[in-house]
């Protein structure tokens, strides 16, 4: 790796930080707000279903012999792997679990069900970026039939082979699952959490980088993630081809070594500066929520009147683009995206009021046990699921006109909402029997009046969720360079003793997505 490239990195990697920093200290004053103004309202939830806590059942989500490939040796072993409560995985040489060797967090992982297909593209997309001749890179070595790989470009990755196909479709939903619920952050404070995925959202942003990013992993992995994402986008593509011209294989490992120097460039970088950001918003959290509770009250009452000063500027630029980029598009789509979305919540009703009616136990908590795990199975929750997998191809097509989505990703956020509803149906009907000293039979009526509610209310939601995740990258590309002079003149409004806890760009944001809801709303209505 040359000069040139080696300091840019550094530039690149230092002003990404940066902008974090600033991005991050501001976010977590702005959501300690948010948590001040959400106690003091105390506003009910929408929906009737009691939440699940996430600690309510620690019994393991599933278990079974799998076949691992080892990490040195590269031989296949046969280990008993156990999905814990919190969906990390630990694996053992028997069902005795007398031999642990190992554990996995898979926050941030992806999961492929063809590792065979996706380790060539990603080598002959390396060799394309090398400027190597592609028909000249030999493929590497096949896993054997039901294998599954857990990928991370910059951390290990695991490969496990299933015994059979039914096994390998239900492990690979296991395996989904644990990328998306098992926890990454060292730090579980909500506050702390939303404030580290908005500074992620903003620092993107800042470099033009607008539409779906994922992301998982403890807070230093996760920046690295996206600083060395940005490196990818921005620079790795020229200092691949500087490398020398020889064969593949000697540019492979060439390209391999200067990947490990640029990770280790990135990472040397991000571990003092998250260490010393952590540290100062842990001084700051009590000097400052004080003074925000105090003046909770004219907080409120400015957020009011900047939202309502900015819908009055703003949508007379908003609303020709709406018009002219979204809305003539919202009653086709809407009228495709509803009806798996429908069917799957009324599909997870079905399933609950089989599994309800089921239950005949004597109303203790322990007479609940199994009854309460049953979203953990996914063959149970199939079909409510596979319910949603048309919308798919539904939101794919629409690619033409809006970008910067991840079609698979929406699924599956409606998927695990409809999954998450189950565990709250489930939690409900036990809590009311258990706590609430409500008689079996009262309490399935109870709860089933309950979940009817939610579904309509979950569908709707959602409805709305997937307009904006499709419609608001687009959307903002044309509008934010038309309202930024706009939104610059109200934050200089700001009265200044209340301006550390006001985000004019999250209020913006906010108003974008109400904008969005309301248009979607009115079809829905219409569509009534």
């Amino acid at each position: 790796m040359d000069g040139q490239i080696k300091q840019e990195i550094i530039d690149l990697t230092k002003a990404m930080l940066e902008t974090f920093t600033k991005e991050y200290i501001k976010n977590y004053t702005i959501q300690l707000t948010k948590k001040a103004i959400k106690d003091a309202k105390k506003l009910p939830s929408p929906y009737l279903l009691d939440p699940r806590p996430r600690d309510h059942d620690k019994s393991d989500v599933f278990s079974g012999y799998l076949v691992k490939l080892g990490a040195i040796r590269k031989n296949w072993l046969k280990r008993h792997f156990v999905v814990r409560y919190d969906y990390s995985i630990e694996y053992y040489v028997d069902d005795t679990h007398s031999n642990k060797k190992g554990t996995i967090n898979l926050c941030g992982y992806s999961v492929n069900d063809d590792p065979n297909k996706s380790g060539l593209d990603r080598i002959l997309k390396i060799a394309e970026k090398m400027g190597v001749d592609t028909s000249s890179v030999p493929k590497p070595a096949q896993l054997p039939p039901f294998t599954v790989e857990l990928y991370h470009y910059s951390r290990r990755s695991y490969y496990i082979q299933c015994a059979n196909e039914e096994e390998f479709k239900e492990w690979i939903e296991i395996f989904k699952t644990c990328c998306r619920r098992s926890y990454g952050f060292k730090n579980k404070d909500p506050v702390h959490i939303a404030a580290f995925g908005i500074a992620v959202r903003n620092t993107r942003w800042s470099l033009g980088r607008w539409g779906w990013f994922g992301y998982g992993g403890n807070e230093n992995q996760i920046l690295s993630d996206v600083i060395l994402d940005e490196i990818e986008y921005d620079i790795l593509g020229r200092a691949l081809s500087k490398l020398p011209n020889a064969p593949w294989f000697i540019r492979n490992y060439l390209r391999n070594k200067m990947m490990t120097v640029i990770e280790g460039m990135v990472s040397s970088a991000v571990a003092p500066a998250w260490t010393g950001l952590n540290k100062t918003v842990e001084e700051l959290r009590p000097t400052v929520e004080p003074r925000i509770k105090n003046q909770v009250d004219p907080i409120i009452q400015a957020q009011n009147n900047i939202v309502n000063r900015m819908r009055e500027s703003i949508m007379s630029q908003i609303t020709p683009v709406m018009e002219e980029h979204v809305n003539k598009h919202l009653k086709k789509i809407i009228g495709e995206i509803r009806s798996p979305i429908e069917n799957g919540f009324d599909e997870s009703l079905k399933i609950w009021n089989e599994k309800t009616n089921a239950y005949n136990g004597n109303g203790s908590s322990e007479s609940f046990s199994p009854y309460r795990s049953y979203p953990n199975s996914y063959w149970t929750m199939y079909p409510a699921k596979d319910k949603v997998s048309p919308l798919y191809s539904v939101i794919e097509q629409y690619r033409p006109i809006f970008r910067d989505y991840s079609s698979y990703f929406v699924c599956y956020d409606i998927k695990e909402s409809i999954n998450n509803m189950a565990y709250d149906g489930a939690y409900t009907l036990e809590k009311t029997v258990t706590q609430d000293q409500v008689d079996v039979a009262s309490a399935k009526n109870q709860t089933h009046s309950k979940y009817q509610h939610d579904v309509i209310l979950g569908t709707n939601m959602q409805i709305k969720f997937v307009v904006r995740e499709m419609v608001k990258p687009t959307l903002c590309k044309i509008i934010n360079p038309l309202t930024k002079p706009l939104l610059s003149t109200l934050s200089s409004a700001i009265p200044s003793a209340i301006s550390d806890f006001i985000d004019i760009n999250e209020l913006y944001n906010q108003l974008i997505d109400d904008i969005l809801d309301d248009s979607t709303q009115v079809v829905v209505d219409d569509l009534n």
